[in-house]
C-alpha cells in the first residue's frame, strides 16, 4: 500500500476545509432550498471545527497547553459540543428552534472526517 506524505495530507485537509467553507457560505448568500439552508451549516460546522482542532494540536512543538488530540477525542469532543447545544435548545434554555434531525446532520460528515482521519493516521509516512 502506497505511504501518504504530508504534503498530500495537508492539500487534503485544505482542501477539505475550503470545500466545507465554500458550502458554507454559498449557503449564507444564496437560497436553494430548506434543506440546503436549514441543514448544511449544521452539517459542514462540525467537520470544519474537526479539521481545524486536528491541524492545530497535532503540532510536534511543545507548549503547556500543547497535547494531542487524537481523531477518537476531536470527534467526540466536537459531537458532544454539537448533541449538548441541540440537547439545550430541546430543553428551552435559550431561544432556538430545535430539531431532532440536527443530531444526524451533525455527525453525517464528522463521521467520515474522523474515517478518513484514522485512515490517514494509519498510512502517513
Amino acid at each position: 500500500m502506497k505511504k501518504l506524505t504530508d504534503v498530500r495530507v495537508i492539500l487534503f485537509w485544505k482542501t477539505a476545509l475550503i470545500t466545507l467553507g465554500s458550502l458554507a457560505m454559498l449557503t449564507c448568500f444564496i437560497r436553494i432550498s430548506d434543506f440546503v439552508s436549514g441543514y448544511v451549516l449544521d452539517m459542514v460546522g462540525p467537520a470544519m471545527g474537526y479539521i481545524l482542532l486536528r491541524v492545530q494540536y497535532t503540532s510536534k512543538q511543545s507548549t503547556f497547553l500543547s497535547f494531542k488530540f487524537t481523531p477518537g477525542l476531536t470527534a467526540l469532543l466536537i459531537s458532544g459540543i454539537c448533541f449538548l447545544i441541540e440537547t439545550s435548545q430541546y430543553f428551552n434554555l435559550y431561544d432556538a428552534y430545535f430539531d431532532p434531525w440536527d443530531y444526524l446532520a451533525y455527525i453525517s460528515i464528522l463521521i467520515p472526517c474522523y474515517l478518513i482521519d484514522r485512515y490517514i493516521s494509519k498510512h502517513k509516512s
